[in-house]
């Protein structure tokens, strides 16, 4: 027969109980995946989910998950053991993933926790579980805070975890990682220590073993103190998350194919900075998957929107980009580099083909390439993309070229010089295009631009009457 739980634990078990009464971290019928270290605070998870079970009567159905990654010898096989001790007294269904050791490096901690929530998620739609549950306690919480605080910059940090977030529950946000160890003692439940959390390799770590102490000097209740500022950040949240999802529907506009996002740039520009900062963060975030998003990414892209030339583009990182054309910001998957060998027309043999001219091959297509006598331009040609070109003198070279970075021309007309990049998303060339668009050089100088954009001719080539000869170049065959 066990002995009687001490006074203390029972009024820990009642607090676990009107916790997850007013946050509804776990809710009637769950099918419960109960993550388990065999540390000291997922141990007292196992018994205080069971016994708020019993006081609010949930009917909950349990399973629990234990993730051995092999990494502390010894040490490995005694939390596992602790695990399956305990969940074979509780009367819990086990499941024992081992790893074998597979991961290290200084980012340990980070992969090891994204691999253990896929294989818990993949572990919980396998047995019917809708819910994984973590011991996460008011100390994580700390960290959790000043962690994102310190590298993401942004008041969103202050939010830290919640009770119930999607598929994760975390029922003892409310309780100290000393009371609970305190509990495990005081109810005589078995569990481990884990030597690596005592070491300052990692910067979670280093927060709970260096930083929280220092804070502790000025506020002994610094942890309570933090977790009382995630909980009102997160109420603020979803005030401004309302308003911003109201912004966004004001300036939400067409997507084309491959779009995340599209936002209207004359719209955005209505609304307040702070509610453009709001909405970048939340477009971005939705865009990298729910992750938080550092400032300087949000405000590379505020840039992005307040450009005065219709061009521009920021990579995002996971393979995306926000593109800006059309009046248009779009966050889309990144476009995979195009890359075409130039194809270069000897001067000389341009000269001895006369007016049948060079083929050249390139990006897939056929180009011809003719040096006329005299100032010639056909307007019907022209308009249908062809490129005629005034010279003084016979050109050493002739290429076709796709855009390098930052190359710049004078467009026939406009009277300076700009950027090809601003000239064609000034002629609204769709951003995914831009990379594909042909430039003819002559002799290393920009003299024109066609193919997938509208075709341009440089101002220092344009036809005169004075122009001695005419570079004529059209696409014959795609």
């Amino acid at each position: 027969m066990s002995r009687p739980l001490p006074a203390a634990c029972l009024l820990l078990q009642r607090r676990a109980a009107d916790a997850v009464a007013e946050t509804r971290s776990l809710r009637g019928g769950d099918r419960a995946l109960l993550m388990l270290s065999g540390g000291a605070d997922s141990m007292a998870l196992l018994s205080l989910v069971r016994a708020v079970d019993r006081r609010l009567g949930l009917g909950l159905v349990l399973t629990a998950l234990h993730v051995d990654y092999g990494l502390r010898g010894a040490d490995s096989d005694r939390d596992r053991r602790i695990v399956e001790h305990g969940c074979a007294a509780a009367g819990v269904p086990l499941l024992v993933e081992r790893l074998g050791g597979r991961l290290h490096g200084a980012d340990f901690q980070a992969r090891a926790r994204e691999q253990r929530y896929g294989l818990a998620r993949a572990l919980a739609t396998g047995h019917g579980c809708n819910v994984i549950v973590t011991a996460h306690n008011r100390d994580d919480q700390a960290e959790t805070v000043l962690y994102r605080l310190v590298k993401y910059a942004t008041p969103r940090g202050l939010v830290g975890m919640r009770p119930r977030d999607g598929d994760l529950a975390r029922p003892l946000l409310w309780a100290g990682a000393g009371e609970l160890r305190d509990y495990c003692r005081a109810a005589g439940i078995e569990f481990g220590d884990d030597f690596t959390n005592a070491t300052s390799a990692y910067a979670r770590n280093r927060l709970r073993l260096e930083v929280l102490p220092g804070l502790e000097a000025l506020n002994p209740r610094v942890a309570e103190t933090l977790a009382a500022t995630a909980e009102q950040a997160a109420a603020e949240a979803e005030v401004l998350a309302a308003a911003t999802d109201e912004a966004r529907r004001r300036v939400a506009t067409a997507t084309d194919w491959g779009d995340l996002a599209a936002l209207d740039l004359t719209a955005l520009a209505k609304e307040s900075p702070a509610l453009r900062a709001l909405l970048l963060h939340q477009v971005l975030r939705e865009a990298l998957g729910g992750v938080l998003v550092q400032r300087r990414l949000v405000r590379a892209v505020e840039r992005l929107t307040a450009r005065t030339d219709d061009a521009g583009r920021v990579s995002l990182g996971r393979g995306l980009e926000a593109v800006r054309g059309g009046g248009v910001v779009r966050v889309r998957a990144a476009a995979g580099r195009h890359a075409c060998v130039p194809a270069t027309v000897d001067g000389e043999a341009l000269v001895a083909a006369g007016e049948d001219g060079v083929e050249a091959g390139f990006c897939a297509g056929a180009w011809r390439v003719r040096l006329l006598p005299g100032a010639f331009v056909d307007r019907e040609q022209a308009a249908a993309g062809a490129g005629f070109m005034g010279l003084d003198v016979a050109p050493r070279s002739v290429a076709l070229r796709h855009p390098r970075r930052g190359e710049r021309f004078a467009p026939l007309g406009l009277g300076r010089e700009t950027t090809v990049a601003r000239h064609l998303a000034a002629a609204r060339v769709p951003a995914r295009l831009r990379p594909l668009v042909t430039v003819l050089d002559v002799d290393g100088r920009t003299a024109w631009l066609g193919g997938v954009a509208p075709a341009r001719v440089a101002e220092s080539f344009r036809v005169a009457h004075s122009s001695v000869m005419t570079l004529h170049v059209v696409q014959e065959r795609t």
